[in-house]
């Protein structure tokens, strides 16, 4: 029988550093780097990693992309639903 090491739950800020897609630059350049992470973190989602902490780097670009206008508060409801369906389905299967 094997047995898992038991994790803490990461709680303190210090346990998440600052990304630095959050504070470089603006405009076209910051759209675009937010862009590429967005989809990485939703392409290792689909693919199957269910880390935490990556799922909880999708709604702050999502925010952020909507804060320069590069997507509206729609497009982040739907992409943020389509997420969810995606990994709820691989939750179930």
């Amino acid at each position: 029988m094997s047995r898992r090491p038991f994790v803490e739950p990461l709680d303190d800020k210090e346990d998440f550093p600052e990304q630095d897609w959050e504070t470089d630059g603006s405009g076209l350049d910051n759209v675009e780097k937010l862009t590429d992470q967005l989809y990485l973190s939703i392409g290792s989602i689909k693919a199957g990693n269910s880390s935490i902490k990556l799922k909880n780097q999708v709604l702050p670009l999502l925010d952020s992309l909507v804060g320069l206008g590069a997507i509206d508060k729609k497009q982040k409801k739907k992409l943020f639903v389509n997420i969810q369906t995606n990994d709820d389905l691989k939750s179930s299967a």
